[in-house]
């Protein structure tokens, strides 16, 4: 498949609410996931990538930012709105290494999200 990959469980919901309601849903995915390393997956956090800045950079990102899979990759960049408003893209993160658990727990008992 010329290095692409396409995961039913991560394509089959959101496409399923597009068809019901494509104005009705954010069209982006409201988990952050970093393919910066430019591998089959995306990357996985270390204990000790766990940092108030990390959560801080994740959650102010408000852009959702799509690169197309033809020749052309094309970088797509669309503000994420919610209720009209510029919001932040990101609910969640994944692909957290168990050993990340301790960090986390420790960091989100003292991190408020403004």
């Amino acid at each position: 498949m010329d290095g692409r990959n396409c995961y039913s469980d991560e394509h089959y919901l959101p496409t399923y609410f597009s068809m019901l309601d494509s104005s009705g849903i954010a069209n982006w995915s409201v988990t952050h996931v970093d393919w910066s390393e430019g591998k089959w997956h995306p990357k996985s956090y270390r204990a000790q990538d766990i940092t108030y800045e990390l959560l801080k950079n994740i959650t102010s990102i408000d852009e959702s930012v799509h690169v197309t899979s033809d020749e052309k990759k094309e970088i797509q960049l669309r503000p994420c709105i919610w209720n009209g408003m510029q919001r932040p893209c990101y609910l969640f993160a994944r692909k957290f290494l168990p050993e990340a658990l301790d960090s986390l727990m420790q960091l989100f008992s003292h991190y408020t999200a403004i």
